[in-house]
């Protein structure tokens, strides 16, 4: 049992271009911190653009939907533009209502465009700007990665541009790995004046218990079906485990633009009756204990939080490594990095978990460890806190 050492009465409002409802990590670490953080008195609450139902932003939603088929990069930016204009417009008013002037209001800002936003704002307010990087290498690349921008091109300049504008002039940058700080300053290396630190994401346990599931398949990968996450590579070496004389079978959680292909491949590797599809699902965390692994084939992650979620569950882990996921665990103590140009050592690896009963136990008792001692909420919420209101939040043992 814990208790905090204190209980600050205090606001904290985070920005995002997302909507908070959605699948991915961006909104999922947000979530738990504004759930986590009323255990200290503060009250966390979302600022996104969505919802808006001004006249104005109506008219320029449909613009920008008219000129998505001429030009596609034109119209994110305009949107983009659009968002920003209404995160503003929100911002205002929540500052409008806070009556405490001699505390500074905190804004957490989830991507470069919102804290570029609440720079604006903290012009002419008491505000304290914390910007996180959750993107993996720069948000310009993943746009590439989506097939959403090109290198080089408008939408490109753009995001690029506001990154180098706005992470120089925020009062806290936070990082969720040690591989996307050193890729950030290698970048923009006048950040590093910039007050920063390093804490991994974490999530809470408690909201993953449950009644010990029947085993149902023996892998599942949970994310975005698209190219960077490359659940083709998990068909190839499914079917190169059958090749090898074992048969296993594979969930894939999410939708995206490569499900289509991905379910064509399948069938051409007669897999058909060992994948299963099933699209997005709410809280897909949960179905990891009715798996024995999780396995991941992202070509570059920074701290992807399904990983972690599996350490929570006491579930050995198959990913490469590559950006954070070689500091969320351990090759041969919690799980095997595979290597994703080699389908055939990664069919091998995966058989060699699966079959050795004792290694199996020993990387699922040694996930749950590693959890615990550096992933937990408890260890983890109160630096998240200290970080972003520059003051000391912690727990104490209660007796």
């Amino acid at each position: 049992m814990y208790e905090m050492e204190n209980r600050l009465k205090t606001d904290l409002i985070i920005v995002s271009l997302l909507d908070g409802k959605g699948p991915t990590g961006v909104e999922m670490h947000f979530n738990q911190l504004i759930t986590e953080a009323t255990a200290f008195g503060v009250n966390g609450f979302l600022i996104s653009p969505h919802s808006q139902q001004r006249i104005w932003t109506k008219f320029a939603n449909r613009f920008i939907r008219a000129l998505k088929p001429v030009n596609r990069e034109y119209s994110e930016i305009m949107g983009r533009w659009v968002s920003s204009k209404v995160i503003e417009r929100k911002l205002n008013e929540a500052l409008a209502r806070h009556t405490d002037r001699n505390n500074p209001v905190t804004i957490y800002a989830q991507d470069p465009l919102s804290a570029k936003t609440a720079l604006k704002i903290r012009k002419n307010a008491n505000c304290r700007v914390v910007a996180v990087v959750h993107y993996n290498l720069s948000e310009g690349y993943e746009l590439v990665m989506k097939g959403e921008a090109k290198v080089d091109g408008p939408l490109w300049r753009f995001v690029m541009s506001v990154e180098r504008q706005i992470l120089p002039q925020v009062d806290q940058i936070i990082f969720v790995s040690e591989f996307m700080q050193k890729v950030t300053l290698e970048r923009l290396p006048e950040i590093a004046r910039i007050p920063q630190t390093v804490i991994p994401n974490f999530v809470a346990r408690s909201n993953l218990k449950s009644n010990p599931p029947a085993i149902s398949a023996d892998m599942i990968s949970i994310g975005s079906i698209e190219p960077r996450k490359n659940q083709e590579f998990l068909l190839r070496v499914l079917a190169e485990t059958n090749a090898l004389g074992y048969r296993y079978t594979l969930t894939l959680v999410g939708n995206g633009p490569d499900r289509l292909k991905l379910q064509a491949l399948a069938k051409e590797l007669h897999l058909e009756n060992q994948v299963q599809f099933i699209g997005f699902q709410q809280n897909a965390a949960l179905l990891i204990p009715q798996h024995r692994i999780l396995v991941h084939a992202a070509r570059v992650e920074n701290m992807p939080i399904t990983l972690i979620e599996a350490l929570a569950l006491g579930r050995p882990i198959l990913a490469p490594a590559v950006g954070g996921i070689t500091e969320i665990y351990r090759h041969g103590v919690e799980g095997y990095y595979w290597n994703l140009d080699d389908v055939k050592g990664a069919a091998l690896l995966l058989a060699k978990m699966l079959s050795d009963t004792e290694t199996y136990d020993r990387f699922a008792e040694a996930a749950l460890l590693r959890y615990r001692t550096k992933f937990d909420n408890n260890l983890l919420v109160g630096h998240w806190l200290t970080t972003i209101f520059n003051q000391k939040f912690s727990y104490r043992a209660s007796h």
